[in-house]
């Protein structure tokens, strides 16, 4: 911050360093207060404006480089539910910190670790605070959770031109040649098996001759659901 005092015929500008403002950086070995005559002239002012550009602003202001810059790492981006994640701080200058998790609860140590217990995408937040927690910077980091479900596509009829192209929510997920003797099992070699999260979704599906199959699936945790397409 910049504060000017008057003494006698002479305005003293003082610089707090911490504050080192483009143009009021006045700084000159390490001095915190410059004296300066005023200038009745529009050449001395304009020379006197020069001097500070060109030679006391680069020379004379430096950037704080102790202040706080907040980042940390995680392990697992996209975990699933009730698996543990863990985040660990790599701030710079930072005196001390504080993790804020989606249910609110707060942690101050380097490294926490933390489960969530639903599926969705979550935001995890550091902040890092110098000494007197005047300064601080945040990081954040967007958790994917999800515990997937499967669904497995198969046919038991030769009648329909092979191949079967099938989709999932608008993403191609394989295509079926030859029918599949019974209900297969998600995996099940012959059919086309899908991995997705928890949620409804629409497939479509279209044989060689054009004959469509097109509607909606529930996916659960850890479940699996067979579509028969005849």
């Amino acid at each position: 911050m910049v504060q000017t005092e008057k003494k006698g015929n002479e305005v003293l500008f003082v610089v707090d360093s911490k504050f080192c403002l483009i143009l009021a950086c006045l700084l000159v070995f390490g001095n915190t207060a410059i004296s300066l005559k005023k200038r009745t002239s529009i050449m001395n002012k304009a020379l006197f404006l020069l001097l500070i550009t060109v030679i006391i602003i680069p020379f004379g202001c430096k950037k704080s480089n102790t202040d706080p810059i907040a980042s940390f790492t995680v392990s697992n981006k996209n975990p699933t539910i009730g698996e543990f994640v863990t985040f660990t701080n790599t701030s710079e200058n930072a005196h001390h910190i504080q993790w804020t998790f989606p249910d609110g609860t707060t942690a101050s140590s380097n490294s926490v670790s933390y489960t969530f217990n639903f599926n969705g995408i979550f935001n995890v937040r550091l902040d890092a605070y110098d000494k007197n927690s005047t300064y601080s910077d945040f990081a954040t980091e967007d958790i994917s959770v999800c515990t997937p479900g499967n669904v497995v596509f198969y046919t038991d009829s030769g009648s329909y031109k092979s191949p079967i192209t099938i989709q999932l929510n608008n993403a191609f997920v394989g295509t079926l040649s030859n029918p599949f003797n019974g209900i297969p099992n998600c995996g099940s070699p012959g059919a086309v098996t899908a991995e997705i999260c928890p949620g409804t979704y629409t497939y479509y599906a279209v044989s060689a001759e054009n004959k469509v199959w097109q509607s909606m699936v529930k996916i659960t945790a850890n479940g699996c659901v067979a579509i028969k397409l005849n």
